[in-house]
């Protein structure tokens, strides 16, 4: 495969991805995702001129709560949108009505949410978005202002911004194939882990709603990209910069990116062949750098004390004692919400998969991860640090959910959609894979795919019911389209899927195949040289790859040209 067919058989795949998000985001019903209600409302309060209140002090503006009771998404009466008033879908637990049997508007009636006010008179919930920085909020407003929709009905106004979301997702799948690359993979073999992201359904669930979550994983992913780049290359004002600005950017998204500081240092410390005095001066210019531009934490130690306030407080029940809190019984719900939210529980921790299927598609995902590992070769160390956020996460959600849970009974806050921005490290996966062939190539195909769709049709079961499978009369009805358009949705859909897999086993008749050469292709493991370029100069002009001389080094690419492959690089 050249260079030229790469890069368009990458475009091609994370074009048919987008349009899979589009379809998800129809097809989830209006204010369902987690916390959508409060994300639209700071969209539209800045769209309306009232900005960014401290903390605590922003309201859900009237408006949006009068929408959220025609969407059918609170119960008639609701004043707020807090689970004792929410509706559930048909797979979540029935405190309430089912959404299923909730009357909603029909399009034609439905209300617009503008203006937003901080506090209007009436309001009885807390926005607590405004503890999260502004930038996403504001990206959507300048969008609600330059398509005039301001006076949109939230059904249309909704779409739009949950496309917005979806175009702030986009460098996902480039990410995931740019990152397999740098880890070893041949070309092929990259492409097929831009299919990885189909096998969880709840990151389609999530980057398909309005939320602030779509700007972090986008944002992740360039880091996590950025990461690879500087893992499989020497120290350069290039890489340092590239860690550095694409970490800046993330931190204005969400608190939680601070944790890919931790692959931030590792990959230049760690970094061999290289000076102590070179790893811990990149390392403090990119962290310092990350920090100037991302200097919103900064500023929130500054003006309250703490890297992120509090956007609203939750009292406790009367009769609850710290000390009744039993560790056994928070582990095991935060361990069955933290698993069943990274694949599924669409909506607010809803629409939740059997759970033999979450256990299964766990197992599945940590075993190849292992076996990647194990296969990684001369990139491990990399492919390690590139994980490593995982982990740091993981403990960091427990922890804060320990807290929450000793200071309110309330086990919260431990989901495993707040691993998506660094979900880009899963890219290594193919590493194990291509030990199995053409045969591995299918197989992983089929399942990424098999999944996605799975997980589509369980999302419609969810929300629409039907005697059969799902109600299209009631998804059509409560999307604001009309039925003929919807099928026309759900056919795209099916088309496209078949299309990606067409694509899959394409690619995977020549997977065997070392890439063509085009004067600017092979990866580090092709050239038979260490993750971190040991054994080549400093600064290298010519390179030999497995005793051959005389081809001249791309230094902008860091690539040389491929040659034939060695057994210890697998099956490819």
């Amino acid at each position: 495969m050249t260079r030229r067919s790469f890069v368009r058989a990458s475009v091609l795949l994370t074009f048919l991805v987008v349009i899979l998000q589009s379809v998800w985001a129809l097809a989830m019903p209006a204010f369902r995702g987690p916390d959508e209600p409060h994300h639209v409302n700071s969209i539209m309060r800045i769209a309306s001129g009232n900005g960014w209140p401290e903390p605590g002090d922003a309201m859900i503006d009237t408006k949006m709560i009068e929408a959220g009771r025609e969407a059918g998404i609170i119960t008639p009466g609701a004043n707020d949108f807090t689970s004792k008033n929410r509706t559930r879908l048909f797979h979540g637990s029935p405190i309430n009505q089912y959404f299923a049997d909730t009357l909603v508007e029909p399009h034609e009636r439905r209300s617009s949410i503008y203006p937003v006010e901080v506090a209007a008179e009436g309001a009885l919930e807390v926005d607590q978005m405004t503890q999260h920085p502004p930038l996403y909020y504001a990206g959507g407003a300048l969008v609600v202002k330059a398509l005039d929709l301001e006076d949109a009905p939230w059904d249309r106004l909704l779409q739009v911004l949950r496309l917005y979301g979806i175009i702030l997702t986009i460098p996902v799948v480039p990410s995931f194939i740019y990152t397999a690359r740098r880890l070893g993979a041949s070309r092929r073999w990259a492409l097929l882990a831009g299919l990885i992201p189909l096998s969880i359904p709840q990151l389609f669930g999530t980057s398909g709603v309005v939320t602030n979550d779509t700007f972090a994983i986008g944002a992740g992913a360039l880091v996590m990209a950025a990461i690879a780049k500087a893992g499989t290359e020497r120290i350069s004002p290039k890489t340092v910069a590239l860690v550095g600005g694409s970490l800046g950017l993330a931190l204005w998204s969400k608190g939680l990116l601070l944790a890919l500081g931790l692959p931030l240092v590792l990959i230049f410390m760690l970094a061999k062949n290289e000076t102590w005095k070179t790893k811990i001066t990149a390392t403090l210019v990119a962290g310092v750098s990350a920090l100037a531009i991302g200097w919103w934490w900064i500023l929130n130690i500054v003006r309250y004390g703490v890297i992120q306030p509090a956007g609203y407080h939750r009292d406790p029940p009367l009769d609850w004692d710290p000390a009744m809190a039993e560790f056994s019984h928070f582990f095991t719900i935060a361990f069955r919400t933290f698993t069943n939210s990274f694949f599924s529980s669409f909506g607010w921790l809803e629409g939740t998969f059997p759970r033999i299927v979450t256990y299964v598609l766990f197992t599945v995902l940590v075993i190849a991860v292992l076996w990647s590992l194990i296969r990684a070769g001369r990139t491990r160390t990399t492919y390690l640090i590139l994980l490593s956020p995982f982990i740091g996460l993981v403990i960091l959600l427990y922890l804060q959910g320990w807290s929450n849970y000793l200071s309110t009974s309330v086990v919260a806050g431990v989901q495993g959609r707040y691993l998506y921005p660094c979900i880009v490290a899963f890219a290594g996966i193919v590493l194990g894979l291509r030990y199995f062939g053409r045969w591995g190539y299918r197989l992983t195909a089929l399942y990424t795919v098999g999944v996605g769709v799975f997980g589509f049709l369980w999302l419609m079961r969810s929300s629409y019911p039907g005697e059969t499978w799902a109600n299209l009369d009631r998804f059509a009805y409560v999307a604001g389209i009309s039925v003929p358009v919807l099928v026309v949705v759900l056919t795209i859909y099916v088309l496209v899927n078949l299309a990606i897999l067409t694509l899959a086993f394409l690619w995977a008749r020549h997977a065997h195949e070392p890439d063509a050469f085009d004067g600017k292709v092979a990866t580090l493991e092709e050239r038979g040289v260490d993750d971190r370029g040991e054994g080549l100069p400093a600064s290298p002009s010519y390179a030999p790859a497995h005793g051959h001389s005389g081809h001249r080094e791309n230094t902008e690419f860091n690539e040389v040209a491929p040659v034939a492959e060695s057994p210890s690089q697998g099956r490819l």
